[in-house]
């Protein structure tokens, strides 16, 4: 990659994080806010401290600094682990909340409570994917989930449900139920977006039958590392020998991976399929 061209993608990483942490902060500020909605991970949680603080004391504490201060605070303890780059977009992220939930002036756009939830979670699932993409997040349990997903090799994904879903019992306990199920459909809805539109930790299969399996996996192995199982046989139409790579990457590097095999092999055939499960090993790319 030439210097013009890393800079380029640096410059547009960054100004993705802006453009994302701006939308995370307007659906805060607009839509969360406004229907006095839960959502979920740290920002649930100072939602709830404002809460909180409110209640009992009739204080209305800055979201924005308590935001800052738990992100910081999560992240002193797992930042040796986790890429440079994934730690300063999503710090980036994090700081950038803080400030725009701050400043972004109170827009009415309607007091239904549905259409809130429904719009927000809109709103802060497209922010939170263009984070992901550039190579970021928004901070707080993403810090934790992506710790132990990568480097622990241990999925956090029912966990965080189980936490999101305990602030939501605590919030209808305390307050209100029919927000917290309001919030459920927020939650959701947001969770969907992120689903559809990153593929970080989406796997598929490849199944390659090629004429040159140990030219192909080489070629392979340049720009992924994972696992690759050869198996040898027979065209049953043309009676010659072929031999069959198979392999499980993440959806994102399948575009890499039949270039590599299109290149080294352009008669290679490739079939690709979702993979729901798996068990044992599988190595996630580091995060840069």
């Amino acid at each position: 990659m030439s210097r013009l061209s890393f800079k380029k993608n640096k410059l547009s990483s960054y100004l993705a994080i802006v453009f994302s942490a701006f939308l995370s902060s307007f659906a805060v500020k607009v839509f969360v806010q406004r229907a006095n909605l839960v959502s979920s991970g740290i920002t649930g949680i100072v939602i709830l401290i404002q809460k909180e603080f409110l209640a009992l004391f009739n204080i209305n504490i800055s979201f924005g600094l308590f935001y800052f201060l738990i992100n910081a605070s999560i992240l002193s303890f797992v930042f040796k682990r986790l890429g440079k780059k994934f730690v300063i977009l999503s710090f980036l992220h994090v700081i950038l909340t803080s400030v725009f939930v701050e400043i972004i002036p109170n827009v009415y756009l309607t007091n239904d409570v549905l259409l809130l939830s429904v719009f927000g979670g809109l709103v802060n699932g497209i922010g939170i994917s263009i984070a992901l993409k550039a190579g970021g997040s928004s901070g707080g349990t993403d810090f934790v989930a992506v710790y132990y997903s990568t480097v622990k090799n241990k999925p956090m994904r029912n966990s965080v449900m189980l936490f999101n879903f305990a602030l939501l019992m605590y919030n209808g306990w305390r307050f209100d139920w029919s927000l917290s199920f309001y919030s459920i459909i927020y939650q959701y809805i947001s969770t969907e977006m992120i689903s559809n539109l990153h593929d970080r930790y989406t796997l598929s299969s490849l199944r390659i039958v090629t004429e040159i399996p140990d030219t192909v996996s080489n070629e392979i192995l340049k720009v992924v590392r994972h696992g690759i199982t050869k198996l040898d046989g027979v065209g049953v139409y043309k009676k010659q020998s072929r031999s069959m790579l198979y392999m499980v990457v993440n959806s994102f590097e399948i575009k890499e991976v039949i270039k590599a095999v299109e290149t080294s092999d352009p008669h290679a055939f490739i079939e690709v399929s979702t993979v729901d499960k798996i068990a044992g090993n599988f190595r996630q790319r580091p995060l840069e």
